[in-house]
């Protein structure tokens, strides 16, 4: 209507734009054909050629819409669809924007196949259904986004794993992850989520695989890798069942791992556990020389090496070295108490930072107010010990 409208306009122009170039000078036209004449002149002749080519236009312009209106009609149907599509594509995600969960899943399943892109209407239907606790309907929707081809494999594989991670299904996320890791071996992201996710499922063998990928991928925060490193390096000590095989785990770490004081206590522990009490102790004091830290300090505490009075020198010469740390005077009350050294232990396990500690050193200096027949300070001890341990809780 509006062409139609526009060549109306057109002509009128150009009939008032003729009238006045010919309005002094006319002219006519003769035209002569088996016998006839027609005369006019040329403002009308003109006049009458457009009007001739402008209907001509018009019917040639009917014709080919009779003709091709089946096609016309599948073309408009297909844009009115198409238009609708993106309606619904831009109604679900404000509905999920919004968390109206069933009226986003609704709303991006609605003409998801007319949509140029389907396989994103379905992945985000599957989290929409998640978030109803929907777990039928997210695997159907996940398994129709898979079919889609201009989708890629990591969308799918990404959205899946994060979906069953979140819904605690571990043993299919593990899966999921798996493939997602064979399609994308780098992706920050999914190193990410495996690494997570493994940490969290005790997956430490595999958690050991992805950490150097992790580490360069920058995927995960200094403080979180130390804590994944620790988790796989403490698994790896806890495996062996002789001291050959533990100092290979050992050796086997990396220079972070094995710097890490918190391993390297847990590995003094194993030795331990394998009656090798001195190179446990020899681990510890090898490591203090360096750095001080309360966690090998405790360790130490507990080992009984063949030549137990270096031991409790040891820690005397630390308190001179550090001063009077909770955890030195605790530990050196313990040692002195297990040599009978009552005075010496009553000095350090009384003393105002040995307290500090809280129930344990108060469980210990009630222990020794009983060797010594203290009994009430020994309850006096004792109760404070629970006070503190009831605080601590």
């Amino acid at each position: 209507m509006r062409r139609l409208l526009l060549g109306v306009a057109v002509f009128i122009v150009a009939g008032i734009v003729l009238s006045v170039v010919f309005r002094d000078s006319q002219g006519y036209v003769l035209i002569s054909f088996n016998g006839w004449q027609i005369q006019t002149s040329v403002l009308f002749a003109v006049a009458g050629v457009l009007l001739a080519v402008w209907l001509l236009a018009l019917a040639w312009k009917i014709v080919t819409a009779i003709l091709f209106a089946p096609s016309a009609i599948r073309r408009f149907r297909a844009r009115r669809a198409n238009k609708k599509a993106r309606k619904s594509w831009h109604s679900g995600l404000e509905h999920y924007a919004e968390a109206h969960w069933a009226a986003a899943e609704s709303d991006l399943q609605d003409r998801a196949e007319v949509h140029a892109a389907p396989g994103l209407h379905h992945l985000f239907a599957a989290r929409a259904a998640q978030k109803q606790h929907k777990t039928e309907a997210r695997d159907r929707y996940l398994a129709e986004a898979a079919k889609d081809e201009s989708l890629s494999d990591l969308a799918v594989e990404m959205t899946r794993a994060e979906l069953l991670v979140a819904a605690g299904e571990n043993d299919a996320a593990l899966d999921s992850l798996a493939r997602l890791r064979r399609i994308a071996p780098k992706h920050p992201s999914a190193l990410r989520l495996y690494a997570e996710h493994c940490l969290a499922t005790r997956q430490y063998d595999t958690l050991a695989d992805l950490l150097a990928d992790v580490k360069k991928s920058d995927a995960v925060a200094e403080p979180r890798l130390a804590r994944m490193e620790e988790a796989a390096a403490r698994h790896v000590l806890s495996q062996p069942k002789d001291t050959g095989a533990l100092s290979s785990a050992w050796r086997g770490l990396t220079k972070s791992q094995r710097a890490n004081p918190r391993i390297a206590a847990h590995y003094a522990r194993c030795l331990s556990a394998l009656d090798e009490e001195n190179e446990a102790a020899n681990v510890v004091r090898g490591f203090l020389k360096k750095t001080y830290q309360p966690d090998l300090v405790m360790v130490f505490g507990r080992l009984s090496p063949r030549d137990d009075n270096a031991q409790l020198a040891d820690v005397e010469s630390w308190i001179d070295k550090h001063g009077e740390k909770p955890e030195l005077m605790l530990v050196a009350g313990r040692l002195c108490m297990a040599r009978q050294l009552w005075g010496r232990a009553r000095h350090y396990l009384d003393s105002p930072a040995a307290a500090r500690v809280g129930p344990e050193a108060a469980l210990e200096l009630g222990r020794l107010q009983e060797r010594l027949d203290d009994a009430d300070g020994a309850r006096q001890s004792y109760r404070r010990g629970l006070e503190k341990a009831v605080y601590v809780a």
